[in-house]
Parts: structure tokens; C-alpha cells; sequence
């Protein structure tokens, strides 16, 4: 199952103290399976072939892209042939060498033909210039969407990556669509481009020096401790120049990271070797807090799992802040075959992508297999759920005996 957007959204409290604002939240694309936004633009076009039936996709463009484009073509068994031109040599490293298709030697004049020549023999979807803003639109919409769906009316900015004509208008589009309907808050949309090197006009536009560059970045690895690259933080280096500048007020402010990660590590545990089974117990007791079970419980919950589920640990460091366990119940048809029996956060760890990483690896290896139980009043656990893809199908009533 391939399990792309839904993407964390965390707050960034440490850089909060340090900017002496309040309510700082960033969403971390990165947390995609190829690691950057454009696994999302992947998808969207792979549906899109699929949608007219071709088996096979010819597209040209960045390495994050055809990263992403391969990952998505290989989920999907679609055929993905990339053109490569004169110095193309770096693509041998993200396709095999049957997928490239040499055009080095055709003309400017006659590239058009060709390419709509091979799409017809090849029975292929082409990606043009113009398809792929259409379509990567539609990607940008997801991620506004997701930023709405957290917090409806409360958003004051939304910072993001200017790389695309369509970009402000997929954000704008969202929140002004939002905005006429419901009459909520309609927040700012800043685009960032580095060194005034747009080709288009756009909107609301940031342009940032790499000196800023280098500042967001140190913020972003020492004090909220995210994997980015210097390249990739445009949008929060816009939100500093636009802080500075006195045009940031106080209310909620997200920035989009198109690559940056949590320092996640997602393992699984398949045996009592490394953490014996009353510690796991006592990770299980302490992060569910008010809604664990009894010790007992968690204990055969936790040895069926090592037996036929799964248990995974979630870590930032050394401490495992996380820890998630499913149990195989025994049915194919009649109920899910798995169920999502504990997951824990330690709570100084909560907001930071933790409960989004472990449920996306729960989902992924009992390929959507699952279900799960939440308490009723538990409408925090309710909204992370839903927002995985969970729905509340119906309530679980248990028989308690009363003594007369």
C-alpha cells in the first residue's frame, strides 16, 4: 500500500522561544516515502494515466521528481520512460538504462514530434510543461487542504516553495474557496523564491538571500532537530525576513518544508532480546497514561504480537519516545485480520510526528488490514485517526457483569 501525504504538522516550540512569537507550526514533506513533496505530484499523475488507461509514463524533469515518478510507476506496474538528452548521465542513477530514452542527437525543431511519436507507440501518458503544472496544482491542493482540514478558520500565513506558475493559486484556491463558503479567516499566502531567480510573476513573493538561507537552517537542525537541506528552506527563511519586517502579526502561522523530516527511527521488534517484555509493558503503562489497560493486558497483548503481529518502537535518539502494537486476530474476511491494539507517545515527544510515523508503518505493513479502538472522549486520538484514514464504523459495547 503506498501511503503518501498526510503529512506531520508540528509545532515548533523551540524556535517559538527563540523568535518570541507564538504558535509556529511546520509540515514536514518530507516525510513521504522518497522524502520531498514531489511523491505527491508522482501520484497524481500516475492516476491520472491511469485514469486514460496507458500503461506507460514519459516524463522529464528534476531528480526529486524522477525519484519520486519511479517509486509511484513501480507501486503502480506502469512503465516509466525518461528522455535523456546530452549530459544526462546522472538519470542512469535513478532509472534502469531500458527506461531512458536517447534523444540526444534530435533536433530542437523535431523534439515535439518525437516525443508524440513515442507516447503513441508506447501507449503512453506524456507529461508535458503544461500538463505537469495541471496536474502538480492539484498535489499543492492536497497539502493546503490538510493544513485547513487541522485548523479550520485558525490560520493567519501559510509560507511555501514558489517552483511552479501554479503554486499561489493551488493555496489561494483552498483557503479562498474555504473563506466564501464558510465566511472563516482567509489566511496570507507567501511564496519564497532564493535570489530573485523567478521567471513569473506571482504574488506575495519573498525573495531571500543565502545568508538567510543559512540562518533558517541552523534553526530548523539545532533547536526543532529536522533532517533539511539548505536548499529546501526557502519558506521558512521567508517567514524570518517577513517577521523582521514587522508584516507578521500574532495568531497561527504554518511553513510548508518541501523535504524536511522528523529524526524518526521506526523499528520493529521481533523478539525479547533488546527490550524484554515488562519493559515494553511500562512503555505501553506510561504513554497511554489515563487510557491504559491493566499490566496484565498490555502483557498478552505484547506476546501475541511478537508471536503473529507486530510490535515497532518510535525513537528521535536513544529514548524511545513511541511505541505502537498490533495483534493478528485470527480472520481474513469476517473483521480486519489486524488490530492496532496500543500506541504510545511519551509525552514530551507529542506533536512531533511520531503517532503519524508509526500508524503509516501500521498501515503499511498489514497493507490497510486494520482496525482499532478509541475511547469515546479521546478527541485528540479521534482527529489523528481520522486524518490517517480511519472511519468510525460502529461502537464496541463489552459485557460487564453486575453483582446483585
Amino acid at each position: 500500500m503506498i501511503n503518501i501525504g498526510k503529512t506531520p504538522l508540528i509545532r515548533a516550540e523551540n524556535i517559538e522561544k527563540i523568535l518570541g512569537i507564538k504558535k509556529l507550526y511546520l509540515k514536514l514533506e518530507g516525510n513521504n516515502p522518497t522524502r520531498s513533496k514531489y511523491d505527491r505530484i508522482a501520484e497524481v499523475i500516475a492516476k491520472a494515466a491511469q485514469v486514460k488507461k496507458k500503461n506507460a509514463i514519459i516524463i522529464d524533469g528534476e531528480k526529486r521528481l524522477l525519484r519520486a515518478m519511479n517509486y509511484i510507476c513501480q507501486q503502480e506496474n506502469i512503465l516509466l520512460l525518461v528522455p535523456k538528452y546530452k549530459n544526462d548521465n546522472w538519470k542512469e542513477k535513478i532509472v534502469d538504462k531500458d527506461q531512458l530514452i536517447d534523444l540526444s542527437g534530435v533536433k530542437k525543431n523535431d523534439l515535439l514530434e518525437v516525443l508524440k511519436n513515442l507516447t503513441l507507440n508506447n501507449q503512453a501518458f506524456l507529461v508535458d510543461e503544461n500538463s505537469y503544472k495541471q496536474l502538480s496544482l492539484i498535489a499543492y491542493e492536497q497539502i493546503a487542504e490538510e493544513i485547513h482540514l487541522r485548523y479550520q478558520g485558525e490560520i493567519d500565513s501559510v509560507f511555501y516553495h514558489s517552483d511552479v506558475e501554479t503554486s499561489y493559486h493551488a493555496y489561494q484556491n483552498v483557503f479562498l474557496k474555504k473563506h466564501l463558503l464558510t465566511g472563516e479567516k482567509l489566511p496570507e499566502i507567501y511564496g519564497s523564491n532564493i535570489n530573485n531567480n523567478q521567471v513569473y510573476p506571482e504574488e506575495n513573493l519573498v525573495v531571500i538571500d543565502d545568508a538567510l538561507l543559512v540562518e533558517a537552517t541552523t534553526l530548523l537542525q539545532k533547536y526543532e532537530h529536522l533532517k533539511v537541506k539548505q536548499k529546501d528552506v526557502a519558506p521558512f527563511a521567508a517567514f524570518l525576513k517577513s517577521l523582521r519586517a514587522g508584516k507578521i502579526s500574532e495568531g497561527r502561522h504554518v511553513i510548508v518544508l518541501d523535504t524536511a523530516r522528523s529524526r524518526i527511527n521506526i523499528n520493529q521488534i521481533t523478539d525479547f532480546s533488546t527490550l524484554s517484555k515488562n519493559e515494553l509493558v511500562d512503555y505501553v503503562d506510561n504513554y497511554l497514561d489515563q487510557y491504559s489497560d491493566s499490566k496484565t493486558e498490555a502483557l498478552e497483548a505484547i506476546e501475541l504480537a511478537v508471536e503473529n503481529g507486530y510490535i515497532l518502537t518510535a525513537s528521535r535518539g536513544e529514548e524511545i519516545d513511541g511505541v505502537l502494537v498490533i495483534v493478528h486476530m485470527g480472520f481474513e474476511k469476517f473483521i480486519p485480520t489486524y488490530h492496532l491494539a496500543y500506541i504510545g507517545i511519551n509525552p514530551n515527544s507529542k506533536g512531533r510526528g511520531l503517532g503519524s510515523e508509526l500508524i503509516k508503518e501500521a498501515i503499511n505493513l498489514t497493507n490497510g488490514n486494520i482496525s482499532l479502538h478509541v475511547d469515546l472522549d479521546n478527541k485528540n486520538a479521534k482527529r489523528l485517526y481520522k486524518k490517517m484514514g480511519f472511519a468510525h464504523v460502529y461502537d464496541r459495547m463489552i459485557y460487564q457483569r453486575t453483582e446483585k
